[in-house]
């Protein structure tokens, strides 16, 4: 069975010969908290093969934001912060050395859409049928940013056009992740102003969530129209560690009408999943949307709340992707085999469902942990015995010695005086 054919199976509960390698993504201080913890140069550069994890296939650029973008500058800077506009259109303040790569700190301060003639001028920078959105530019990959991470900068790689036989001969599900509605809206108007925007100004939020709807089916129609693409997330982030962001009543307003037109759009291209990503709790959100819109949702954080065996008994055939609390991922090999061995029983037992991390997997889980994590989660969903399989730990035999662990405060204190 390839991997594109296990994705679709598992996706409709269908039998598969093993569940997908798919194990969470560490970020760029936890490779560097794990080369302390004898990870080698090679194995960070080749850390797919490493562990043998499967994976998705791109469809090359995709650029959804401005164009052109805004121009970045500095309006300030003291010690180890940075007052500024980005790219967007947005001043916020940034930690310009941040203590945890990947996990980068920001605070937004004001926003370019405030009114609906704010957004008539911000619209000309979203012209689906910009070529800049699907054609690589010459340099483009060495502008210099200011964003920390490379928060929001595309990075062009091939146009889609030119990927065309290699996605839909390839054995690899193909997947893309976009924007969408509350998120883009967001990232207008701020959070604050979008939350008062609903109450104060609706007509410009349904403006908003409607030219969105537009932009993505102009942007994805002919795309769709030649690659097969599995999965696509659409990017929400629109929860808190117990409730939503917003009200179901304003969800079922101003979204779930367009994300049934997506949703329609996307399974008319033969899109197998579509699914939300967003952080936070997810008891008001799957209700409202699914499955009306969506087949699944992601990554499940069990810190906010969330309980992927009480969903998949509430919502049958619900997919799910996540749901492995990475905070038991940090204590003893008992502690991470409870908790990949809960997940996996769920797993097996509902059928739509691949336990991986719950979100980006932090620096402070120790290298050795997350091995021996992968090894267990490559036994179980080949149904080893939930009860008395154990890993080989075979990884680990091919690290070097541990130089230090992280110590996140050592790092924070180190951010804080690296002026």
């Amino acid at each position: 069975m390839t991997s594109r054919e296990r994705f679709r199976k598992v996706v409709h509960g269908e039998p598969v010969d093993r569940l997908p390698y798919f194990f969470g993504g560490p970020r760029v201080s936890t490779f560097q908290a794990w080369r302390k913890q004898g990870l080698s140069e090679e194995q960070r550069k080749n850390w797919g093969k490493f562990i043998g994890a499967d994976r998705f296939i791109g469809i090359g650029k995709l650029n959804t934001g401005p164009v052109p973008p805004f121009e970045e500058r500095i309006l300030e800077e003291r010690g180890n912060v940075r007052l500024w506009m980005d790219g967007w259109g947005v001043k916020r303040l940034d930690a310009i050395n941040q203590p945890t790569t990947g996990f980068a700190t920001r605070q937004y301060l004001e926003f370019p859409v405030k009114t609906l003639a704010d957004f008539e001028r911000i619209k000309e920078r979203f012209n689906p049928k910009s070529p800049e959105r699907t054609r690589p530019i010459t340099g483009e990959n060495e502008r210099p940013t200011l964003n920390p991470d490379g928060y929001r900068v595309i990075q062009g790689t091939q146009c889609w056009r030119d990927r065309v036989e290699l996605c839909n001969h390839s054995d690899l599900p193909v997947g893309l992740a976009i924007p969408s509605l509350y998120w883009t809206a967001r990232d207008w108007c701020g959070f604050e102003g979008l939350s008062m925007m609903f109450v104060q100004d609706p007509k410009l939020v349904h403006e908003m969530m409607e030219y969105w709807t537009w932009f993505l089916i102009e942007l994805l129609d002919e795309l769709l129209t030649h690659i097969q693409v599995e999965r696509i997330v659409l990017q929400e982030d629109m929860a808190y560690k117990t409730a939503a962001m917003i009200s179901p009543a304003h969800m079922r307003e101003f979204m779930l009408p367009r994300y049934e037109r997506l949703y329609r759009f996307f399974k008319d291209k033969h899109v197998t999943c579509v699914e939300m990503d967003t952080d936070g709790h997810n008891g008001q959100i799957i209700p409202v949307f699914y499955p009306r819109a969506i087949d699944g949702i992601s990554p499940m954080e069990i810190a906010a709340n969330n309980d992927p065996e009480r969903y998949l008994s509430q919502y049958p055939g619900l997919f799910i992707m996540g749901g492995i609390d990475k905070r038991e991922l940090r204590f003893s090999r008992a502690q991470v085999r409870a908790e990949v061995v809960k997940r996996f029983r769920t797993a097996l037992r509902h059928g739509t469902y691949i336990p991986t991390v719950d979100h980006g997997v932090p620096p402070d889980i120790p290298l050795g942990n997350f091995l021996y994590m992968v090894e267990l989660i490559k036994g179980l969903g080949a149904r080893k015995s939930f009860d008395t399989y154990e890993p080989p730990c075979e990884l680990e035999t091919h690290l070097a010695p541990i130089q230090e662990l992280f110590d996140p405060l050592k790092a924070i204190n180190q951010a804080r005086h690296d002026t």
